[in-house]
């Protein structure tokens, strides 16, 4: 039985693209929290409009316990989903937590080339930048609880490959 391999870190940072890398670098399954969401309850976006975040938030929480029971899984989690206690330390108790980070200006710059836009409730605002500030400088006290992994000016197979050899180093 080998541990998972758990990916959190703010939204843009890169945790699905690189967890797919990732787990096909270690031979390891692949899931991503907010695509299983998606499975069973339909577009996020139309989550939050229809049933509101708190209904996505109980989500989260139901999948972080199922996912602590795998094993050998590369897990992509959204933005939100280790923020809450609960769900850390039923993620954290299946593998070992690597946090994505970069800077605000590298993520308003993935954001801008449309990378998964739709999906992103949160930013649905005037200013999207304020609110990614606000957002982002609420969860880092989270984040930085887990092991970083710096994002910035980095390619996903750097990324990955800097996990990969912490991983089996």
């Amino acid at each position: 039985m080998r541990e998972n391999i758990v990916l959190t870190g703010f939204m843009g940072t890169g945790k699905s693209s690189v967890g797919r890398k990732l787990s096909e670098m270690l031979q390891m399954d692949f899931l991503d929290t907010d695509e299983e969401i998606e499975k069973q309850h339909g577009l996020i976006g139309e989550i939050f409009l229809n049933k509101g975040e708190q209904f996505f938030r109980d989500c989260e929480g139901k999948i972080a316990k199922q996912v602590s029971s795998l094993s050998n899984t590369v897990v992509a989690t959204g933005g939100g989903l280790m923020i809450n206690i609960e769900n850390a330390n039923y993620l954290s108790s299946s593998g070992r937590v690597f946090c994505l980070k970069a800077s605000l200006d590298e993520i308003i710059s993935r954001l801008d080339k449309g990378e998964g836009e739709s999906v992103r409730p949160l930013l649905q605002s005037e200013d999207k930048v304020a609110t990614m500030k606000s957002l982002l400088d609420k969860r880092n006290t989270h984040y930085e609880k887990f092991e970083q992994v710096l994002t910035d000016g980095k390619s996903l197979d750097e990324v990955a490959e800097e996990i990969y050899k912490r991983v089996t180093g």
